[in-house]
């Protein structure tokens, strides 16, 4: 496994916890993972394309938007349809 880049979203008035996204490549395929600092929650999903730039603009959109792991499958799940 092979991380690019990684992005945070810090705490907020709103959202209480530090999320960290990481975009990771592991033969050929781009993965986004993402995880609650200081907790145990953790995502790890499969992008569904082999391209690190489209993958690494996801990530930063997640984290630009507080985007919590447990729905991160779901919408890149939703892109795809």
């Amino acid at each position: 496994m092979n991380y690019k880049a990684v992005f945070s979203a810090a705490k907020e008035l709103n959202r209480k916890i530090d999320i960290k996204y990481y975009v990771c490549e592991d033969k050929n395929c781009f993965y986004i993972e993402s995880f609650v600092q200081g907790g145990d929650f953790f995502e790890k999903v499969l992008t569904w394309n082999k391209n690190e730039e489209e993958t690494t603009e996801l990530a930063k959109l997640f984290a630009e938007k507080g985007v919590h792991p447990v729905h991160t499958a779901d919408i890149i799940n939703d892109m795809i349809l």
